[in-house]
């Protein structure tokens, strides 16, 4: 089971993040392949559309930008759905995209937001979910 532990998390992950999604008006739809889009959320009620990038952590990738993709996350329990090209800017006000990590590579991720990041994040705060919630 160990070599499929990061898939066997990401499977959890996308689980509970839909499970939140429901209990938010959304249905989920799963691309036929991953071409940065890992599903898809759409409300009925009002016609928003959320394309969703999951990762374990705040990140941004050039490869996302001007895309319309919305990331989701987890920090302490707290999952968050927010518009990627949001999260570039935010980025470069903590000095992120000055990094070489995003400058030769563009990409870059942060896996403890600190407390300021956690407080620019409130407004993309998805909710919680307990996996032993029944």
């Amino acid at each position: 089971m160990s070599r499929y532990k990061s898939q066997v998390r990401e499977v959890i992950n996308r689980n509970a993040l839909v499970t939140l999604a429901l209990e938010h008006g959304f249905n989920a739809f799963l691309p036929v392949y991953d071409g940065g889009v890992d599903f898809i959320l759409y409300r009925e009620s009002d016609g928003v559309v959320r394309k969703v990038q999951l990762k374990g952590r705040w990140y941004i990738d050039r490869k996302y930008e001007g895309r319309d993709i919305w990331i989701a996350f987890h920090v302490d329990g707290d999952w968050y759905l927010a518009p990627h090209d949001e999260l570039i800017g935010m980025g470069a006000r903590y000095g992120f995209t000055a990094t070489q990590s995003w400058l030769d590579g563009g990409a870059y991720s942060c896996p403890k937001p600190s407390r300021a990041m956690t407080l620019d994040l409130a407004p993309y705060r998805f909710g919680e979910v307990s996996i032993d919630a029944a």
